[in-house]
């Protein structure tokens, strides 16, 4: 996966007008050891994105994080009703304040701008790629920040729209909470929007190479399309009884089949059923966005921050 951001960055450098904005994905080296192991880079002076914004919620906040989750956790197997009626009613009591960090850690306007740019376009960038590759199980430990503001994204394992098809589906296509909007500063989406509608043009345009470059992962043995059983129990707490139904189901045609699947949907995504960049973009930040979707996600999720 990391090979195919660094692809994408190809891309978006060869572009003027992405060129310019200086939008492209922070990367970091993976070395593949053998069929299930390798050695993943150290990435210096960055902090998750949970880390940063949680101290600033007990600071600020009338609902602390457990009683938020607990609230999600009962509701979970309630009518979808209820379970927009009680994210909202978190929501009232859990602001946003990402916009603290930017403020504390830089000091002086110039940094803070800079950092600022550069988040916005690392969150758009990784975004619009995540979509299209189906990149999921975006939660808060799986998103890092650095020193400059820009956005790391690890853990890659659920891919492929592979989320869609957790117990508990993901409902968004990337993650674009208050927390994250909060970040962009007072301009919102406005920034966001414009980077994400560059960086989609680019992919848009060079979907055939995006196909070639897949069509290689797929005879790739250390590159799996589907997430196995036991990702399902780890990811979302499945029973044991559930896991030994689904290794029982699960073969190689069903693994190939997954893989056909995914390949599609790449290339789907980037067809849009021939709608404008600027309308694609903005279908994307309203699911996102909606709070009808993130009332049901995983509350792993912490769709409230």
């Amino acid at each position: 996966m990391e090979q195919v951001f660094e692809k994408c960055n190809r891309f978006f450098q060869a572009d003027k007008e992405t060129r310019k904005r200086k939008l492209k994905l922070r990367t970091y080296k993976v070395v593949p050891i053998g069929n299930s192991g390798g050695i993943i880079e150290f990435v210096c002076n960055t902090i998750s994105f949970i880390d940063i914004v949680y101290p600033y919620h007990l600071k600020h906040d009338e609902m602390s994080y457990s009683d938020a989750k607990g609230i999600m956790l009962k509701a979970q197997n309630k009518t979808k009703e209820i379970r927009i009626s009680e994210y909202k009613r978190i929501c009232d009591k859990i602001q946003p304040v990402f916009r603290y960090y930017f403020m504390d850690k830089y000091l002086d306007s110039n940094s803070w701008f800079e950092s600022k740019i550069s988040y916005c376009c690392g969150t758009a960038s990784s975004s619009i790629v995540g979509h299209v590759l189906g990149l999921g199980d975006r939660h808060c430990n799986n998103i890092l920040i650095n020193e400059f503001g820009e956005p790391i994204h690890i853990d890659l394992g659920v891919a492929f729209d592979q989320g869609k098809l957790l117990p508990i589906p993901e409902t968004v296509p990337f993650r674009l909470t208050r927390d994250i909007v909060d970040g962009f500063g007072i301009s919102g989406e406005g920034m966001f929007k414009k980077n994400s509608e560059c960086c989609f043009k680019v992919l848009r345009n060079n979907k055939a190479k995006i196909s070639t470059m897949l069509e290689v992962l797929k005879w790739d043995p250390l590159y799996s399309f589907v997430v196995t059983p036991l990702k399902k129990l780890k990811l979302q707490k499945l029973s044991d009884i559930t896991i030994r139904q689904e290794i029982i189901k699960e073969d190689d045609n069903d693994k190939f089949s997954g893989t056909e699947k995914a390949l599609g949907a790449v290339q789907q995504k980037l067809v849009a059923d021939g709608l404008s960049n600027e309308a694609v973009v903005s279908e994307l930040i309203q699911e996102a966005t909606d709070v009808n979707n993130l009332a049901v996600i995983y509350v792993g999720w912490s769709p409230f921050y």
